[in-house]
């Protein structure tokens, strides 16, 4: 099986020698208009996941392996598997959310929900809510976002295409990270009455890129989640 963080930034390497162009500032019509971005956070998760999406096809064309997209509120967004290994996907999942920050300028800590803990992880040879049976995949995945909002992209505007170079990306000081869900999974579910997993909480990003959480295996991380009852 590849190694799927080298693989990752590999080919985003390849993709972009001079760094990754990601400063997107609006969608285009045919008539040449475009409409802005603006800094809402489903937006802009959709937005992570389209720049993304090229990233995943060049692993997969790089090495053989065939990529399926799941469908929405479906994990994960997308599953990497050899055809003659099928029972050894990699599933790969996009996440983002926004720095916050206190009165004085601080970074509060931030963290992601890492998908329910309920359907799929507790029936693992089920489909409800995954696009193939948990027990098929050998390999969990997060491709993190963190960023800041430009509080001058609050609003969607029409703009003609000449006008492009003058218009603001939604987002700044963009950060991202590559990471086994296990190594940062925390162990509180997500706010609210979801049955979500909630990550760890951090205001370093260096946490979530060195995998700085509380569970050292996998099966560790699954043993604990799938009791989860509160």
């Amino acid at each position: 099986m590849i190694s799927f963080k080298d693989a990752f930034y590999k080919a985003i390497n390849e993709l972009y020698p001079n760094g990754p162009e990601w400063d997107l500032v609006g969608i285009i019509t045919k008539s040449s208009k475009v409409y802005t971005l603006s800094y809402d956070s489903k937006i802009l998760s959709g937005i992570f996941e389209i720049l993304t999406e090229p990233i995943i096809q060049k692993i997969a064309d790089d090495n053989d392996l065939i990529l399926r997209k799941g469908v929405q509120n479906q994990y994960p967004e997308f599953t990497l598997y050899d055809e003659a290994f099928s029972h050894e996907k990699i599933a790969v999942d996009m996440k983002s959310t926004y720095r916050q920050r206190n009165v004085g300028g601080d970074v509060k800590p931030f963290s992601f929900t890492l998908g329910s803990y309920r359907s799929y992880l507790q029936d693992p040879k089920g489909t409800k809510g995954i696009l193939f049976p948990y027990s098929e995949y050998k390999e969990h995945w997060v491709i993190g976002f963190i960023y800041d909002r430009n509080p001058g992209c609050k609003n969607v505007e029409i703009k003609q295409i000449l006008e492009a170079l003058l218009l603001e990306t939604p987002y700044s000081n963009l950060e991202y990270f590559v990471q086994e869900k296990h190594k940062i999974a925390g162990k509180v579910k997500g706010s609210g009455n979801t049955t979500n997993i909630s990550s760890i909480k951090s205001k370093l990003i260096e946490d979530f890129v060195e995998g700085n959480g509380p569970f050292q295996t996998k099966e560790d991380f699954e043993n604990y989640w799938r009791i989860f009852v509160k």
